[in-house]
């Protein structure tokens, strides 16, 4: 498999994102009472997060996509003659826990929020504009268009407001700073006790370094990371994207799932390569270095950097008697060390769930090897494969777990015609397709399951033979106390 992120795409949004915190500020009291949020940050075993800073960014919904809010684009406008500040978008708030991880956020905007980490080293350059020269139409500088490439160190995990508990969508192929999580701010209401859970994220972090030791500055460059899985190095696949060095010849990036990482680098016709190695939580390889199979061209080196006959030579290295001396540059193939780290066994991956607020419901994609796996699976977690029981339900999924064909829990397994949801629920709802998607020869009465395709979330009953019964290997599981209790199929399914 083979994966491609558009880093241009990406350090837009980036930049945006932050130049949307010194979005003007009301300077009369908006229509709606503010609202606020008060709490404390703590990591996944509980301790406090001291220093930790977070945006809560308004957002909107979109022809069922999730988006920053009106005049996210244009944050520095000022309101047009005759309108108050009331009429403005809603700016972002900036947030920052003290030594013991307490924080308190007022006067926001009610509405959809969004909250995000922030980069620090994107926060300390973006406090050196000034917004009203911004105003004037002076062009933000240059570098912050690079510091716009940055990501955080940190994630958020879940965010507990009372009873109910947010957790953070996994996999999402966007920038982190719209993989928040994002819920709703009614007016005048100030939410108390609100806790947020962190964790660190995984990274890798390296250094590119010419075959003679100069490190590569300040540059953009092609990386492919080849990964596999802990439990089966072989397998995995490529992710292509590009790398961004600092004055130190370092960069970084963060791998979505941990695994063995194969590092190439391709920057100005050299290469360099490192790996396989082992990233997850608490193994990450340190001062790891990826050296190119080149030297640097006479430009970018310092003068007692250069060879050849130019070259300075040090006293105590001349022959004694020597009378003209001339020191030849000879090329030596680097070495390209591959630090191979054993497998080991692997760790239960944890639960990862998102809350329905309208519903109070929890939901999680799980891969799988079809529909009975991902029952099993769903059984084993107290839970069962989702039961959709209206629009609205319907239309939260499809935002939420967008992407690839899922397995949903309709059957009739048990009653052939007679559909009905794998908790026990009654089938009130339905979401069939209208057009196929895949030529499909199978007779009806052998389609005894349902898929939720990737066409605007349609319904299609599958079978063994059909397309999507081989091809779909995720599927949504639901835990809302119910348990799944449709029969399984006395036939295994050829997978």
């Amino acid at each position: 498999m083979r994966c491609s992120y558009i880093p241009q795409k990406l350090s837009v949004l980036g930049l945006t994102l932050l130049l949307a915190i010194t979005g003007v500020v009301a300077a009369q009291a908006p229509i709606e009472p503010p609202s606020g949020i008060s709490g404390k940050v703590v990591d996944s075993e509980g301790n406090p997060v001291a220093e930790f800073t977070f945006a809560i960014q308004p957002m909107q919904l979109r022809d069922g996509h999730l988006q920053p809010a009106e005049g996210f684009l244009n944050p520095f406008q000022r309101p047009p003659e005759g309108m108050d500040d009331a009429g403005m978008p809603r700016p972002t708030v900036r947030v920052k826990t003290d030594a013991d991880g307490v924080f308190t956020a007022a006067n926001i905007r009610p509405g959809l929020v969004q909250i995000n980490v922030i980069p620090g080293a994107l926060l300390d350059a973006f406090e050196k504009i000034d917004p009203e020269k911004i105003r004037q139409g002076e062009q933000p500088p240059p570098e912050l268009r690079r510091f716009g490439r940055l990501e955080p160190d940190t994630e958020i995990l879940s965010i507990q407001m009372g009873k109910v508990t947010f957790f953070s969508p996994k996999g999402m192929h966007v920038p982190a700073f719209f993989n928040g999580l994002t819920f709703a701010l009614k007016p005048g209401i100030i939410h108390e006790n609100v806790k947020i859970t962190v964790k660190s994220r995984l990274r890798i972090h390296a250094r590119i370094v010419y075959a003679d030791g100069t490190p590569v500055v300040n540059a953009n460059g092609r990386l492919s990371m080849r990964y596999g899985k802990e439990s089966n190095p072989s397998s995995g696949g490529t992710i292509g994207t590009d790398f961004f060095t600092d004055a130190n010849g370092y960069f970084t990036q963060y791998p979505r799932e941990p695994g063995f990482y194969t590092l190439s680098v391709q920057y100005n016709n050299l290469s360099g390569v490192a790996g396989p190695l082992l990233f997850k939580d608490g193994v990450e390889p340190k001062d790891l270095v990826i050296t190119l199979d080149g030297n640097p061209p006479d430009s970018e080196r310092t003068p007692n950097q250069k060879t050849g006959v130019d070259a300075p030579i040090e006293p105590a290295k001349v022959p004694a008697g020597a009378g003209n001396v001339v020191v030849e540059h000879i090329e030596v193939p680097p070495k390209v060390v591959r630090a191979v780290v054993p497998p080991q066994r692997p760790k239960p991956a944890k639960s990862v769930w998102v809350i329905n607020p309208a519903n109070g419901h929890a939901y999680k994609k799980i891969q799988c090897n079809g529909w009975h796996d991902a029952q099993q699976q769903a059984v084993e977690e107290g839970a069962h494969l989702v039961s959709i029981n209206n629009e609205d339900e319907q239309h939260w999924l499809q935002v939420i777990f967008r992407g690839h064909a899922s397995w949903i829990g309709l059957t009739d397994v048990e009653k052939e015609g007679q559909w009905q949801w794998d908790s026990g629920e009654p089938v009130t709802y339905t979401n069939w397709i209208t057009q196929p998607i895949a030529p499909d020869l199978l007779p009806d009465t052998e389609k005894d399951f349902v898929v939720m395709t990737f066409r605007n979330g349609e319904w299609l009953s599958v079978g063994p033979g059909s397309h999507f019964w081989r091809t779909t290997r995720q599927a949504i599981i639901e835990k809302d106390g119910l348990v799944s209790t449709a029969p399984t199929a006395e036939t295994s399914e050829d997978e």
